[in-house]
């Protein structure tokens, strides 16, 4: 390939499924089949992949992923026509490279994610969509009712978390009332770990926006769990923050570690825009995954939840 420049385009990434496992897959487009060579540089952190007689007609920035295991993707062009990409994770994983052929050219690098479901082993998770039936909740500036955006998020969040052998219970898949303690009676009843709550914000302000988590101050660790919810929910959707706040509406759960999250607001133009992009609740649901990931691995109180499940 001496004397052949191949010009790497774009680059992106996806869960899919490949071989029947979910995986993470980080795709590097180019113009002509990529020299290329790939090796752990960081075991558990770091794979490195050097393209040789390569060109970045891209921005060389790094790119934000944050899936439950690739965290940031780098590209840079070393000005010596070669181009080092490297992939940020968070967990040692199997991994493979392949070429797709094609136009354009694809390198593909594969990794499993075949760790995430024993971390979430038969956890019960009630999703708690807001509103229903008569009580609308928020409605935008155009039509975008509350009581119906939530409902998508739930789907976004369950399809994120089915795969994981997680026990999810919903507390409404349709337009129907719901009284708020019967909400809190279901995730009694089902002995839920964890309580999640969706809903969107909505002001007179028409310029208020952003995120905001709220949470059972009933439950030890419910704090740390908002808290890191919001961390994940910033950097996926990338909306203004507005704090993680008690919220004694939400003390019936007793003992279940419980969080509200409102990720945006609906009353502002331009995130009831965003509320109209499919991909964006998917965004929203890795999120509140990320924050419930972390929660598990670091928290005392998301271990216990663990071992009391194994009891």
């Amino acid at each position: 390939m001496t004397g052949q420049l191949s010009r790497i385009t774009n680059l992106w990434s996806k869960i899919t499924v490949h071989s029947g496992h979910h995986v993470s897959r980080v795709v590097i487009e180019s113009v002509r089949p990529l020299d290329c060579r790939a090796e752990e540089t960081s075991p558990g952190r770091q794979i490195t992949l050097t393209a040789r007689h390569a060109r970045a007609n891209m921005d060389c920035q790094a790119i934000d992923v944050y899936d439950g295991l690739v965290e940031q993707v780098e590209i840079a062009d070393d000005g010596n026509d070669q181009v080092t990409i490297r992939i940020n994770i968070n967990h040692a994983v199997p991994w493979q490279m392949k070429s797709e052929p094609g136009m354009p050219g694809r390198t593909v690098l594969i990794l499993s994610r075949a760790h995430l479901p024993a971390i979430f082993q038969s956890i019960i998770l009630v999703l708690d969509p807001g509103h229903g039936g008569t009580d609308s909740g928020g409605r935008g500036p155009v039509d975008l009712l509350e009581k119906n955006v939530v409902l998508s998020m739930a789907a976004a969040l369950e399809k994120v978390f089915t795969p994981l052998n997680v026990q999810i219970h919903c507390t409404r898949r349709e337009d129907r009332e719901l009284p708020v303690r019967d909400r809190y009676d279901f995730a009694s009843r089902r002995k839920a770990h964890f309580y999640i709550g969706l809903h969107t914000h909505h002001s007179r302000d028409e310029n208020a926006a952003g995120l905001a988590v709220y949470y059972n101050p009933a439950a030890p660790g419910s704090q740390l769990l908002a808290r890191l919810a919001a961390e994940e929910l910033v950097r996926k959707i990338k909306r203004p923050f507005r704090g993680i706040s008690p919220d004694r509406q939400l003390s019936p759960l007793g003992g279940i570690p419980g969080i509200t999250v409102e990720p945006v607001a609906i009353s502002n133009w331009v995130e009831e825009g965003l509320l109209r992009n499919p991909t964006f609740y998917d965004k929203i649901a890795l999120g509140v995954f990320n924050g419930l990931r972390r929660y598990i691995i670091e928290s005392p109180y998301g271990n216990n939840a663990r071992r009391k499940q194994k009891n």
